[in-house]
């Protein structure tokens, strides 16, 4: 009994606002009945009254449903990039695929010869430094700190003149 109220209840409502279900829809298949926690929700919805904001919009206490919504959207989980990108495998003939395959290879190979090599140049052109160019620099740096300290050595035994090498005439 409880049954065919609920079924004219939703039927009523589906007519009024405008949405035409198909009768099998409305009847349970297989002549199962109604769970009960469904007929008290569907009770409890009937006692609260439906409010209708716009006549395509139907608004009630539990779910807010608009007519010719497109299930089908809801249904669809979000993809990520890289699953699209495999997905347009599809769409291009072998031919590209391989010859996109090839480029791909041939980019990581070179790049991979190009980071070994620059790490090789890099090595070489340190240790050649650190084993030619560096004790240059040293002894050239050591040549200057030996002439300044003859320099001071000059000046405190002949003078501040004969640090600045000019020996004046007046002196014989």
């Amino acid at each position: 009994m409880d049954e065919e109220r609920i079924q004219e209840i939703l039927s009523s409502q589906l007519i009024d606002s405008g949405v035409l279900q198909e009768s099998e829809n409305l009847t349970m298949n297989n002549g199962e009945s109604i769970d009960p926690a469904l007929l008290a929700m569907i009770l409890q919805q009937q006692q609260q009254p439906i409010t209708r904001t716009n006549p395509s919009v139907v608004t009630s206490s539990i779910k807010t449903t608009t007519v010719g919504d497109n299930d089908d959207d809801l249904l669809l989980e979000d993809e990520t990039i890289l699953e699209r990108i495999i997905a347009l495998k599809e769409m291009f003939p072998e031919s590209i695929q391989n010859t996109v395959g090839t480029i791909n290879r041939t980019v990581i190979n070179t790049s991979k010869f190009a980071y070994n090599k620059g790490r090789s140049v890099a090595w070489w052109i340190t240790s050649t430094m650190c084993v030619l160019v560096f004790p240059i620099l040293i002894q050239k740096e050591l040549l200057q700190v030996a002439e300044q300290i003859s320099h001071e050595q000059r000046s405190i035994l002949l003078g501040p003149q004969a640090a600045t090498g000019g020996i004046s005439g007046g002196a014989f």
